[in-house]
């Protein structure tokens, strides 16, 4: 039996989970996914990264939770410096305005950002393939219920025993785990109730290629590195990137488009998403024609994209449960930096509860 076991291998869960087993304590991270990251994800389309969830990671506030600088050290991260612009609601391009917002350094990593969570994994247990389903407390600490793979590769319900827990996954998918196990133990309900009201923005994400050689000039664009788009009351498109600019050798120039959240909530539940990016690459036409012509596309969509309603504290915790704790961007938002910062605060947490 693991002493911790940490549910999520997003950013929040690494951090927390490598915190514990740096500390000395046993841990084993689950996820239902096949890679690592969470949003921070890199697909690969032939020889080409694409980053089609987290664009990049900028100076942490408070510079002692911040991995970037072990992270340029290592390689994983290097300054990326494209030219920025804004996007009226009209469809006008214009060159961002010079504040701290638009001026602050952006990372992004050559080999894409999930290279991050690889780097943020090394030396942990990691069972992928594993969704936790419920989680019920039992002396001398927690059963976890989940599906699991059996050796043939096939779904198995599986279980799990910890003296203490991290959930790091979304609120709703934590709502879910801990709602069984909730009817009859008040402080369980009492975790639910708090985690209600954190809200998501859902968004739909397109991922273009131009063909090997080719190059990707933006409308009004003085130099030749890459560039960024930030939607400033634009309807349909969020954020556009030229994500091959990140890339120390790219064989092809790659743009990735995001949603707003009103464009992404009419398309979420759609089967096929081809028809969305494809509106998606035609509004960015805007910012040079040869947008609407890719060589190839792929669609994702992020039902929990970006924190619109978060719970208001750095971590989830009852004093009732000292070896149940909470983290993720969606406890005090910041996206991926926040992510980071609530998962060390949640290994704090379940160090002093284990003593």
């Amino acid at each position: 039996m693991a002493e911790v076991v940490v549910i999520g291998a997003g950013p929040s869960g690494l951090t927390a989970a490598q915190a514990l087993h740096r500390a000395g304590y046993s841990v084993e991270v689950v996820d239902k996914s096949r890679g690592l990251g969470g949003r921070m994800a890199t697909r690969r389309i032939g020889k080409t990264a694409v980053d089609h969830g987290c664009r990049y990671l900028q100076p942490f506030t408070d510079v002692e939770p911040s991995p970037i600088v072990d992270l340029v050290k290592a390689g994983v991260l290097c300054l990326w410096q494209p030219e920025r612009f804004e996007l009226g609601a009209t469809g006008k391009l214009a060159a961002a305005p010079i504040d701290t917002g638009y001026t602050a350094p952006h990372y992004s990593a050559p080999q894409g950002m999930s290279a991050i969570a690889k780097a943020m994994a090394q030396g942990l247990t990691i069972r992928r393939h594993w969704r936790a389903t419920g989680l019920t407390p039992q002396p001398p600490g927690w059963r976890i219920e989940g599906e699991g793979l059996d050796p043939s590769g096939e779904p198995q319900a599986q279980a799990l025993e910890a003296k203490a827990v991290v959930i790091a996954i979304p609120a709703p998918q934590a709502a879910a785990i801990l709602k069984p196990a909730a009817q009859n133990r008040a402080a369980l309900q009492e975790l639910v109730h708090r985690l209600q009201p954190v809200d998501f923005e859902a968004v739909i994400t397109v991922m273009a290629g131009y063909g090997l050689g080719a190059t990707a000039p933006l409308l009004g664009q003085k130099g030749t590195a890459g560039w960024m788009v930030t939607g400033k009351n634009h309807p349909t498109l969020r954020w556009v990137g030229l994500d091959s600019s990140k890339r120390t050798d790219p064989e092809e120039a790659v743009v990735v488009c995001h949603s707003t959240p009103a464009f992404a909530a009419r398309a979420l539940e759609l089967t096929d998403l081809e028809p969305a990016g494809n509106t998606l690459l035609a509004e960015a036409t805007s910012l040079g024609a040869w947008v609407g012509s890719p060589a190839w596309m792929q669609v994702h969509r992020w039902r929990y994209g970006f924190v619109k309603r978060d719970l208001g504290s750095p971590i989830l915790t009852s004093p009732s449960l000292p070896t149940l704790v909470g983290c993720g961007d969606w406890c005090s938002g910041g996206n991926v930096e926040g992510a980071i910062v609530s998962g060390r605060q949640a290994a704090a947490a379940i160090a002093q509860a284990l003593g």
